[in-house]
């Protein structure tokens, strides 16, 4: 199963106790799984092939409301509705429920909002395989639903954007630590403390991989420095301006010459007395301009 999926599994073990959270989840179930709405007869028709969420639905409607929902029969679905699994009808011992759903003050307690968020993603929220990259997303059919998922979300300090996908609008997080707070909100205990575990790791790795890329462009640096460092003394070895070089510049040519893959902290160590790396590196770029000099000098 993907990580997205275990996620799933472990918030569909979660049915809230108390009936303003009930409430809460219903709203956001019915808001995205609506496939079509009919205003004449105050009917809903929910669209849904999975049938925990199918179960989850009729268990909130029970809890909350004390009834038994009923699955919509072929004939009873109007026309365009064609997979449409679920109805709610206003009936006498239904008076109240889609007027409850539809009022934005259920979203106001923080318990609520925690409740909406997790039906929310279990609607149609996805989480991508954390080892790959961190992406969660919830995906609604219209721009208000949208809206209302992202103010629940930015309402816990989450940096949620929308962004419109064809006919759809996509609600999203990018950051792994905005999604590990967002589990946490949702109730996804389990599932966080394998995200986090999979966040350490992949900063370890990219750590050492920083680190490791760092060093090997050390390396190169100094085995390019040092080639062109010892491709300059070779020339001015052959010509009568070496022997008049200062002593520590000729001592420090010869070191070179010694020791070609050593490092310029390496070389001080060979001088006496010792120098440091900037000592040695000044030393050295003093030969460079020399050796330039008299180069430029045998074009003229």
């Amino acid at each position: 199963m993907s990580f997205s999926g275990d996620v799933k599994k472990e918030l569909h073990a979660l049915i809230p106790d108390a009936r303003h959270c009930q409430i809460a989840e219903l709203r956001a179930l019915t808001g995205l799984l609506r496939c079509r709405e009919e205003e004449a007869d105050d009917r809903v028709f929910l669209k849904t092939e999975s049938e925990a969420l199918q179960n989850r639905v009729f268990t909130l409607v029970q809890k909350a409301f004390n009834i038994k929902l009923a699955v919509a029969g072929d004939a009873d679905r109007p026309q365009g509705t064609a997979g449409c699994l679920l109805e709610i009808r206003k009936e006498d011992k239904q008076k109240g429920i889609l007027q409850a759903l539809r009022h934005r003050m259920v979203l106001g307690p923080e318990c609520c909002r925690r409740a909406y968020l997790r039906a929310a993603f279990l609607a149609s929220g996805s989480i991508s395989a954390p080892e790959k990259y961190y992406h969660l997303e919830v995906v609604a059919q219209d721009a208000d639903t949208a809206e209302e998922v992202q103010s629940v979300m930015k309402s816990f300090a989450l940096d949620a954007k929308t962004v419109r996908r064809k006919h759809t609008y996509v609600v999203y997080l990018k950051e792994g630590e905005q999604i590990v707070r967002a589990l946490g909100e949702m109730g996804a205990g389990v599932s966080l403390l394998k995200l986090e575990s999979i966040r350490v790791t992949r900063e370890v790795k990219g750590n050492i991989n920083r680190k490791v890329n760092c060093e090997t462009a050390n390396i190169r640096k100094t085995i390019v420095s040092s080639h062109r460092q010892i491709e300059d003394i070779a020339f001015l070895k052959g010509r009568k301006e070496f022997s008049e070089l200062p002593a520590q510049l000729r001592e420090m040519a010869e070191i070179r010459l010694q020791y070609p893959d050593d490092s310029l902290a390496e070389l001080g160590g060979h001088l006496n007395p010792r120098i440091g790396k900037s000592g040695v590196n000044h030393r050295l770029r003093k030969i460079s301009e020399i050796v330039a000099n008299l180069r430029e000098k045998d074009t003229v």
